[in-house]
């Protein structure tokens, strides 16, 4: 498990995701700093199509008999949108966000852009780790 593809740079981005949240919240970053939501954005979007790359292609928990790049792209899009509009929802109702803020369209547009973006570079990624870790196997 701990040398299939995956495990160690979704463990990575958790830890970075989540040392950036704490010093983002301790010192106001977030207010001071509004490209860090877009960077929290992105490492949160590549975090979470890593972990479910990592669960649905890598773990052994499933076996995907299509191993296409498609097949990645679909599975960690639709991921990251169902844990994006998830978040809005939960930032909603915490009363972190206000719908009816002038800014709440385009802070939300950015914010699921960010985390598509993450996405697909993570998913970028992965298949080309998919298709080094299928040539390891190859035996000449």
């Amino acid at each position: 498990m701990l040398r299939k593809p995956l495990f160690w740079e979704t463990f990575i981005l958790l830890a970075m995701v989540g040392v950036l949240d704490r010093l983002a919240n301790v010192f106001d970053l977030y207010w001071k700093v509004s490209e860090l939501d877009s960077l929290a954005h992105f490492l949160g979007g590549a975090f979470a199509a890593s972990i479910i790359l990592w669960l649905y292609f890598f773990s052994g928990i499933f076996v995907p008999s299509k191993r296409n790049f498609g097949r990645f792209l679909l599975i960690s899009i639709l991921a990251v949108t169902l844990i994006a509009v998830l978040w809005e929802i939960y930032e909603l109702i915490l009363g972190e966000a206000k719908f009816n803020e002038s800014q709440y369209a385009y802070d939300t547009t950015l914010d699921f852009v960010m985390d598509f973006l993450g996405a697909f570079a993570l998913c970028l990624y992965a298949y080309l780790r998919e298709l080094e870790y299928k040539a390891s196997k190859i035996i000449i």
